[in-house]
């Protein structure tokens, strides 16, 4: 009903919103790839606390099983950057539930190499993990939402998709491709009532950062965590937060659209003019 009254020609009285459904995903099925750690965990576990009715992927047998098995949904171990990955995946949320509501994709990669060593398989595989197999999974599924009447769809991007870094070469550009498949899939899915928009996180409080932070010192782990306006690395659960916005109908009129989730630090004066010393 509600996403009847978005697509009407009629402006919908306020009396008549249902207010308490706007920030719930209650009945709705939803596929998280990547659901067996990180942000994919964070997300799987918010969702299903908003209502969601989730089927898990990931490429790792024991966390999507863990996963799966705490939130009581069902769960696939699959590599999503293969085609026969992908068809395993088609193949089991037909199985499960049929049509969806949406999905969730946070698969990605990063290669750190200074440009002078980059390979070209390097390059390759960065755009596989990061580009490539999104592509699969958008010209797969998004069908499945289409035809349930609509829905949505989030990525996983990156801040580095805005940007230039010696330490990634090949991370930034594919990221950035990843930006304008999907505003594809949102023009290409979005008479069908799909919306589909990406999350483009900045630095956060992962196990792995914090060991990244402990290497390169005090003085340099301090001005990473001073960057952002807020003056504080992220949470995944602040991730995990915003994707389970983009799938709520409080987003209904959010499509095609890159949300920065980074503190703010992508907003301070870039040439330095504006520093206060």
């Amino acid at each position: 009903m509600m996403s009847e009254a978005f697509r009407a020609d009629e402006p919908l009285a306020a009396s008549e919103v249902a207010y308490d459904s706007l920030f719930r995903l209650d009945g709705k099925r939803i596929v998280v790839i990547g659901a067996g750690g990180g942000i994919g965990e964070y997300t799987s576990r918010v969702l299903a606390s908003m209502g969601a009715e989730l089927a898990c992927v990931d490429v790792d047998a024991t966390s999507v099983k863990s996963i799966g098995a705490a939130l009581n949904a069902p769960s696939l171990c699959a590599d999503v950057t293969t085609e026969s990955g992908v068809a395993e995946v088609v193949a089991f949320v037909e199985r499960e539930f049929g049509d969806i509501d949406g999905f969730v994709d946070v698969i990605g990669k990063t290669t750190a190499k200074p440009l002078a060593e980059f390979t070209l398989a390097d390059w390759e595989d960065d755009f596989r993990v990061n580009t490539r197999h999104a592509f699969l999974l958008g010209q797969q599924l998004a069908p499945l939402v289409a035809h349930n009447g609509g829905g949505s769809i989030v990525f996983i991007s990156s801040v580095w998709s805005q940007y230039a870094s010696k330490a990634a070469p090949g991370y930034g550009p594919a990221k950035a491709a990843l930006n304008i498949w999907v505003k594809q899939l949102a023009e290409q899915y979005g008479p069908a009532g799909v919306r589909v928009n990406c999350v483009a996180p900045g630095f956060f409080l992962t196990t792995r950062m914090v060991e990244n932070l402990d290497a390169v010192g005090a003085d340099a782990a301090r001005s990473i965590t001073r960057q952002p306006l807020l003056e504080r690395l992220g949470q995944p659960f602040e991730v995990a937060g915003t994707v389970a916005f983009l799938l709520t109908p409080a987003a209904g009129y959010i499509t095609g659209s890159m949300i920065p989730v980074e503190g703010g630090a992508t907003s301070r004066d870039p040439l330095g003019f504006a520093q206060v010393t």
